[in-house]
């Protein structure tokens, strides 16, 4: 797949291609995992109704095959979809949810994942201080397993810390 290159039309075409093996050998979790990952490039692109419905199906297949690392994937996925929609409080919800799946799976990275979509979330209703220190805690999680995420968990939260300048 072409995710990490930018090159959407060609990923696209990709998990078209994937799509319809998957579909036509009954890999059910193949299904879900390009469902989730087009509706992640759909969110990144704006088709947003087609995120939702992706992401939707792709979280419905995890829960019947009882992949529940896929599905707090796809759930956080579907958070950030309703943050970016402004829905903060189904993106509370889901971010909740996966959360609390990455803490009885053992998965740290979803967790990490999960915790910095709430600091994410208490920050666009305006609540730093919670918003800091639950970025600070995904930031440990991330640092702790080596996590690619770390810089960027880092940054944010060095934006949030920056000292108000003097004047």
């Amino acid at each position: 797949m072409r995710r990490a290159t930018g090159d959407y039309r060609g990923a696209a075409r990709d998990l078209e291609v994937a799509l319809g093996v998957f579909r036509g050998l009954g890999h059910r979790l193949g299904l879900a995992n390009a469902l989730r990952t087009r509706g992640s490039m759909r969110r990144a692109t704006g088709d947003h109704p087609g995120a939702a419905q992706d992401l939707e199906e792709a979280i419905g297949i995890y829960r019947d095959i009882g992949e529940r690392g896929g599905e707090a994937e796809a759930v956080n996925e579907a958070a950030t979809l309703h943050r970016v929609c402004g829905d903060l409080s189904q993106a509370r919800s889901c971010h909740q949810q996966a959360l609390d799946l990455a803490r009885q799976i053992g998965d740290p990275w979803d967790e990490a994942h999960a915790l910095a979509g709430l600091g994410r979330c208490a920050l666009a209703a305006g609540h730093t201080a919670e918003a800091k220190d639950i970025l600070r805690h995904a930031l440990e999680i991330f640092q702790r397993i080596g996590a690619a995420e770390a810089p960027d968990i880092s940054g944010e939260l060095a934006a949030l810390i920056k000292p108000e300048p003097t004047g």
